[in-house]
């Protein structure tokens, strides 16, 4: 994460060009919102994109006050012309340490209010040391008061050593309304001497002050091949794993990485998912019921757990619907039991897979509303194993009115 430049983004070519631009040209708006699905890159580029801008070789950077070699040892920087960090100068040095004294990077935490200042520094040390660091929120995290506080505090005076603050709020949505408001006058008017670098993967969730205010960067989900041949060749994952978790990534290189080394298995847990189907097909709703009980934990696998179920379901559907239409072996998630999918791809058209497929997105969309796990299992594949055409289709409403 921390020695990734712009050029170095992975299936991101349109942002990389842009943000090498802004650099290139040296000319940098208030702030900008960096959006789209989670693990796609968006952390990643907004620190690449910081150190790009700190770095001493690129346009508008702090040149040294002479030709000579500085005290530190650097070669003298003759003309700035880079669109990108160079790695080699001070700046660079410093910035992809996070101990630049102009690069702030603040993100979501985890725990006690007392331990704050050592999960911060834990949190730091766990990204120098992994080049393949996730940032996992497994429990409750946020942006806290102090931090906003602290920062707020420190962008009263001048930058230290560069002619600007690069400042990195990290899952900004993580932050109460209160903080935002705080917030707000910095990032309408943080003069010439800061720029904000804001990142999110629930865009509604951020207030539309601070929206509008910034300069909106989207980032698409990555292609399932980039995910398989990351998880093959940087993190040593066998490539029939590899395929299962690029599609079930969801185009998202750090979900695809936190399911590395996953107990059960992937392939085992799959399996469990798909089972479900079984007494469902079949109108046996007892024990359909009784399955959800058993496979759920009765009820305590959580909502992410819940996704995962559905999520493999959608991986099968998509998988019945590539073999319905003669896809290639290649091309199947679950080319493990390509002979499964193949017998009941015959039994199925496109309408009725595509009926399934809607039924199991609504229940996806459902889950960070207030549910029951096993109940909302209960009724998706019930709904699956249902008749009616209409069934499944997504009711009008305005919930997603405040999207811009």
């Amino acid at each position: 994460m921390l020695d990734v430049n712009l050029s170095g983004l992975i299936g991101q070519p349109e942002v990389s060009e842009f943000l090498r631009g802004i650099i290139a040209r040296g000319r940098y708006a208030n702030a900008y919102l960096l959006h789209g699905p989670a693990g796609v890159g968006k952390g990643t580029a907004a620190l690449a994109f910081a150190r790009g801008a700190l770095c001493e070789r690129v346009p508008g950077a702090a040149a040294p006050a002479d030709d000579g070699a500085s005290l530190f040892g650097d070669a003298p920087v003759a003309v700035a012309t880079g669109d990108d960090a160079c790695g080699e100068c001070r700046a660079c040095r410093m910035s992809q340490r996070l101990a630049h004294p102009d690069l702030k990077f603040v993100f979501p935490v985890s725990g006690e209010e007392k331990e704050l200042d050592g999960t911060i520094l834990e949190t730091m040390e766990a990204m120098r040391e992994d080049p393949l660091h996730v940032f996992r929120y497994e429990k409750a995290a946020s942006i806290r008061i102090s931090q906003t506080r602290e920062l707020l505090g420190e962008l009263a005076y001048r930058p230290h050593s560069a002619v600007r603050r690069i400042v990195v709020l990290r899952d900004c949505d993580r932050m109460r309304e209160d903080q935002f408001s705080a917030l707000l006058k910095s990032i309408e008017e943080p003069g010439t001497a800061t720029v904000w670098v804001l990142t999110t993967a629930r865009l509604s969730r951020v207030p539309v002050t601070i929206r509008s205010r910034c300069q909106k960067v989207r980032f698409a989900p990555l292609a399932e091949s980039l995910v398989h041949d990351l998880l093959v060749e940087q993190a040593e994952v066998e490539s029939p794993e590899a395929q299962l978790l690029a599609a079930l990534s969801g185009g998202s290189i750090a979900r695809a990485l936190s399911m590395v080394g996953a107990e059960p298995s992937l392939r085992e847990q799959r399996d469990s998912a798909i089972a479900l189907l079984t007494p469902a097909l079949e109108g046996r709703p007892a024990g359909l019921w009784d399955a959800i009980q058993k496979a759920t934990g009765f009820n305590k696998v959580g909502r992410e757990g819940l996704r995962q179920m559905l999520e493999f379901h959608q991986l099968w559907l998509r998988d019945l619907l590539r073999a319905r239409y003669g896809a290639p072996l290649e091309s199947l998630a679950n080319r493990d039991r390509a002979d499964v999918i193949g017998r009941l791809a015959q039994g199925l058209d496109a309408l009725e897979i595509r009926r399934r497929l809607m039924v199991t997105e609504e229940a996806l969309r459902s889950i960070d509303g207030n549910i029951s796990t096993d109940l909302t299992l209960f009724s998706t594949l019930s709904r699956i194993a249902g008749k009616r055409i209409g069934e499944g289709q997504w009711p009008a409403h305005t919930t997603a009115r405040w999207d811009l």
